[in-house]
């Protein structure tokens, strides 16, 4: 009985001689990081004086041509990200009336033709918009008359439509994700992608501003004649053929399994011996 009260005062006296060292390596620890942060606070203040010094946040910020929050929100991040513009050739012969022109895989890939001199983005080249879109599609019906409108600040470039659903080896090989998809594209390839979430044609003119810096004319705005086309603002129900063929395809395979099942034979046998039972019973009966 004595010897383990013996050990149970060293056991008390080992824990404080412990607990002793570990509130000294603490309190040498809180030390030492107090002395680190008294160090690096001058660099933390030279490293504000020099980000408050750089041209990127010297630089001013237009958000005027939208009056929109988001596009000037986006315009200041592509301005700190320093984003190269692309270099357009711009069409002199400026259409009174510019528009979206619908067309199909192979006109659209006679317009994506492509100039092997140029190997740049700062050499001059065409730049087409393209954006691809579907009749059914909500997003696309929502999107359209902002879509509509967007030329008309635009007329020296070309825009085109093509039907996704209709082209759909082209919709993928040009890398759609999601209908509608807007496209910018310089010399024939795919040079950037509208992502953001909202459908509006303010931000649509902000998208192709960042990327080749060219300013809309005017004021856009959307009119009663951008909801007549020639994007459709309507959802237009159509009948999916290869989605019924899927159907019938899927329907002939469960029924083509479930003949080679061990359920179905089964069954068969069981009808086999019901209708046996009833042709003896009415034999007996006659």
């Amino acid at each position: 009985m004595i010897s383990f009260k013996v050990l149970l005062v060293c056991h008390f006296a080992l824990e404080l001689l412990v607990a002793g060292s570990l509130s000294e390596q603490v309190q040498n620890s809180l030390e030492s990081s107090s002395s680190h942060d008294n160090v690096s606070q001058p660099t933390e203040e030279t490293l504000d004086n020099n980000l408050i010094k750089s041209p990127l946040l010297n630089n001013p910020v237009d958000g005027s041509s939208t009056g929109n929050d988001s596009v000037t929100n986006d315009t200041m991040i592509s301005n700190a990200t320093q984003i190269k513009k692309f270099t357009c050739l711009l069409d002199e012969t400026q259409e009174n009336n510019p528009t979206f022109q619908i067309v199909n895989g192979t006109t659209l890939l006679s317009v994506l033709k492509q100039n092997q001199n140029v190997t740049s983005r700062t050499q001059p080249a065409a730049c087409h918009v393209v954006v691809f879109f579907t009749s059914w599609c909500p997003f696309s019906v929502q999107a359209a008359p902002h879509l509509n409108a967007l030329p008309r600040g635009f007329p020296m470039m070309s825009f085109y439509a093509i039907d996704a659903y209709s082209h759909n080896s082209l919709t993928t090989m040009q890398g759609v994700m999601a209908i509608p998809s807007l496209f910018l594209y310089h010399n024939g390839k795919a040079a950037a992608r509208y992502n953001e979430t909202e459908y509006k044609v303010d931000l649509f003119a902000s998208f192709i501003t960042r990327y080749t810096g060219i300013q809309p004319i005017g004021v856009l705005n959307r009119t009663t004649a951008d909801y007549q086309g020639p994007l459709p603002t309507s959802v237009i129900e159509q009948t999916d053929q290869w989605l019924i063929l899927a159907w019938v395809v899927l329907f002939l395979s469960l029924v083509y399994w479930f003949t080679r099942s061990n359920l179905f034979w089964t069954l068969m046998e069981n009808i086999r011996n019901t209708w046996r039972e009833a042709e003896a019973q009415h034999q007996h009966i006659d």
